[in-house]
């Protein structure tokens, strides 16, 4: 309890003891009164004045003006001056009393003896070993005699002290006290309150509802009366107020006490200023929710235990609560073994906390939880204790989730580890490439400058044959670097269209069947089958193409064989071989960059993840299995979409038999080349000079020029060229003629080059170094549609 609780019980029961002082003298007064107003009370008086006086609590002593003690008149108990009523008489004064108490007396009956009116005086003395207070009221009798009456007042006095204390305490309160009679009169007011409300009114004639309280008239304070009588005399309330000098309204607390005395009402009110309080609470609940947002926003754990309760939570913010699974609610009063699904988890946390209660030394660790999910999570951990008035301290815990940095920071080991090997690798193969590259070149440099001097048919056809081999080969190193480009790049394309998988099995196994070594039979197991599916034809056959040509490597005699095969919505793709077979160890890399099995044999070491990439592209599957010393298969599989209406994966048709495209090829004749290289020229003018006739522009303009001049059949453009280039002259060309086939030509292989082509009016497109093959196939084809 406050001092201002304190206070007022104090206050009321002091009241409640001068109430009843009050009602007992005021029954003697009545009766007094009553014996007064008899008829007989003179000879009462004289039948009875003895045993009055001896009846009366007071000494009665009479003296002359000479301070000689004449009589004690009241009865023998009533003595305190320590002196005998018989040796009291003729005794003076002096020698009766101590000389202070003395002095004070004599100067009161000084007093009264020269003005002949009632004098009173104070003194003090010790009797029957205690401290006594004693109040004299002296009366002139006549010319020589005075009477005193002394009263021990020790008791009254003491009340009347503390009530001065008391109002004393009550005037230095901070809070403002008042009590309020029935009829709304202020019958007592602190100090505080009189400020505060600037009582200008005695008291006893003030009416409350004059003041500037909420009360502010009657009727509203009969009402409030009614609510402190309906709650049992006792009730509390808030109300608005306004002080003397201000004009900004502040708020109070009030609380009421209603003392009930003879049917009289007394209305105690002790009121509180609240004001900067509920500022004070406001803004720190403003704060406290600042704080709460803050420490539930930001990503670390934190909490907070107290030790005193089995470490019961006291705090769990947001972040805990999310990457846990446990919302505050449940955690808040509770221990770990209570909240953690793992009792494993729960033991570890409650020994390092009783490790750290005992030493009070902070800990910093990295420990591992089981979330409600069963996910673990791992946390770097810092627990320290917060020193507590009149308590022990409380727990605190920060825990940062390092679970996603310890999985970044695995595969950026991961990263480095395969960027070092990539980048071994990559050292590896631009070594290779030079070998590669340099080994195809070398026998087609050579063989080019042996051709001229060859004597024989024979000799003629086996360099020629040797240049188109290694041809290919330096095409097909290109041609993988290129692909590895697009796969950095992120361009790989794959562009689904209706093809005949039978049919482009078919195109491979004539490409390659004469290829293989001389020991080793190409097999096509779906060679009489035609299997209509979506995809891109190029990507797939490059991917099958590939196979063979690795297998052609390893297998020196025996078969390779290849096919496909229909499984539930896809297709397998397989290419079998008899070969040397995949080590053990070697088979999980095997499609892994720039890896050779054998460091001997022709390659970039590019292929097989090239293939990896493309089958990854169009959503299949890649793989082999492999036995050392028996052959290995490697296959891949194609997704399977609806084709049309009829809902099936796949649909199986007879293929027509295919027209001569040699015999539609007549139909074009004349053939201008934009080409501004004259080697190239001279290589068109060798590949296909025998079966057209070849006009020759050196540039887009003249290209223009020359087809207004000549209207050849079909153009062959080159893209870049000085003074205009392909593009535009194609662009040119398109006005005057929609109709005529223009192939372009180019060095520029990338899918995007070939847009830009088509975008300009080509109708098709050849990449250099010019296959005899491709280009004859454009020509066929543009010759029929001609």
């Amino acid at each position: 309890m406050d001092n201002s609780k304190q206070t007022e019980a104090a206050l009321v029961e002091q009241l409640e003891r001068l109430r009843k002082e009050n009602e007992q003298l005021r029954k003697e007064l009545l009766s007094l009164r009553q014996e007064k107003g008899n008829d007989n009370s003179v000879s009462f008086k004289e039948r009875y004045a003895v045993k009055i006086l001896d009846s009366l609590p007071d000494m009665l002593t009479v003296f002359n003006h000479k301070e000689v003690g004449i009589e004690v008149v009241s009865n023998e108990e009533t003595n305190h001056v320590g002196v005998t009523n018989k040796d009291f008489v003729g005794m003076h004064m002096c020698d009766m009393v101590p000389p202070e108490a003395y002095q004070n007396i004599h100067s009161n009956m000084r007093h009264a003896i020269t003005t002949r009116t009632v004098s009173a005086a104070h003194h003090e003395l010790d009797f029957n070993g205690k401290h006594h207070y004693y109040e004299n009221r002296i009366f002139p009798l006549d010319e020589e005699y005075v009477l005193i009456m002394c009263r021990d007042i020790t008791e009254g006095g003491a009340t009347q002290r503390q009530l001065e204390v008391f109002k004393s305490v009550l005037d230095k309160v901070s809070d403002s006290i008042l009590a309020v009679a029935e009829d709304g009169t202020l019958v007592y007011a602190n100090k505080q309150f009189i400020e505060e409300y600037g009582v200008t009114q005695e008291l006893g004639t003030q009416k409350i509802y004059d003041l500037p309280v909420s009360m502010k008239t009657k009727e509203a304070w009969e009402k409030r009366l009614q609510e402190v009588r309906d709650n049992d005399g006792s009730f509390a309330y808030r109300a608005a107020y306004v002080r003397k000098g201000e004009n900004k309204k502040r708020i109070h607390q009030v609380s009421t006490f209603l003392i009930r005395e003879n049917d009289q009402e007394l209305t105690w009110f002790f009121t509180q200023d609240i004001t900067d309080v509920i500022k004070k609470r406001d803004e720190l609940r403003e704060l406290n929710l600042l704080l709460d947002g803050i420490l539930n926003n930001i990503p670390v754990y934190l909490f907070v235990k107290d030790p005193e309760d089995e470490f019961r939570y006291l705090y769990w913010n947001k972040a805990f609560a999310d990457h846990s699974g446990i919302p505050a609610s449940k955690a808040i009063g509770h221990t770990d073994f209570e909240i953690f699904p793992s009792h494993e988890d729960a033991e570890k946390f409650h020994k390092d906390d009783l490790e750290l209660l005992r030493t009070h030394k902070r800990i910093d660790m990295q420990e591992t939880y089981l979330t409600v999910s069963g996910e673990a999570r791992i946390v770097q951990t810092l627990k320290a204790l917060v020193p507590m008035e009149g308590r022990e301290p409380l727990l605190i815990g920060i825990a940062w989730d390092v679970t996603n940095l310890q999985s970044i920071e695995q595969e950026l080991i991961k990263a480095r580890l395969k960027a070092e090997q990539s980048d071994r690798l990559k050292s590896a193969f631009l070594a290779n490439m030079s070998h590669e590259i340099r080994t195809p070149l070398n026998a087609i440099v050579g063989f080019s400058q042996l051709l001229p001097a060859a004597e024989t048919a024979e000799e003629k056809k086996l360099y020629s044959d040797i240049i188109n081999q290694n041809s290919d080969i330096l095409l097909q190193l290109i041609n993988d670097i290129l692909d590895l480009s697009k796969i950095e790049a992120g361009t790989l394309e794959y562009v689904k269209r209706p093809m005949n998988l039978g049919e482009a099995c078919r195109t491979i196994y004539a490409i390659h069947k004469d290829r293989v070594k001389e020991d080793v039979t190409l097999i096509l197991d779906n060679g009489e089958e035609d299997l209509l599916i979506e995809g891109d034809p190029n990507r797939i056959m490059q991917v099958i193409t590939n196979f063979i040509t690795n297998a052609g490597k390893f297998t020196y005699t025996g078969e390779i064989r290849f096919g496909f095969e229909r499984l539930e919505k896809k297709i397998r793709v397989y290419v079998k071989d008899t070969g040397i077979g995949i080590e053990p160890e070697k088979v999980d890399h095997i499609f892994d960059r720039f890896v050779k099995l054998n460091s001997f044999a022709q390659g970039t070491g590019l292929g097989l993840s090239i293939c990896r990439m493309i089958v990854e592209k169009i959503g299949g599957e890649i793989g082999v299995t492999s036995e050392l010393g028996k052959g290995s298969t490697f296959y891949f599989t194609i997704p399977c979409e609806k084709i049309g209406e009829s809902g099936k994966l796949f649909k199986v048709i007879n293929t027509e038999s295919k027209s001569n495209p040699t015999s539609r090829s007549q139909q074009v004749k004349r053939i201008l080349v934009a080409e501004d290289v004259e080697s190239n020229f001279i290589l068109l003018k060798n590949l296909i000079g025998k079966d057209y006739t070849l006009l020759w522009a050196k540039d887009g303009f003249e290209a223009v020029e020359m087809y207004k001049q000549y209207h050849p059949d079909l153009i062959l453009m080159d893209i870049k060229m000085p003074r205009m280039d392909g593009l535009e002259a194609t662009h040119i060309i398109r006005s005057y003629s929609k109709e005529i086939p223009i192939i372009a030509l180019t060095a520029y292989a990338f899918d995007a080059d070939k847009e830009l082509a088509l975008e300009a009016g080509c109708n098709d497109f050849v990449t250099k170094p010019i296959s005899d093959k491709a280009l004859r196939r454009a020509l066929d084809k543009h010759s029929a549609a001609d």
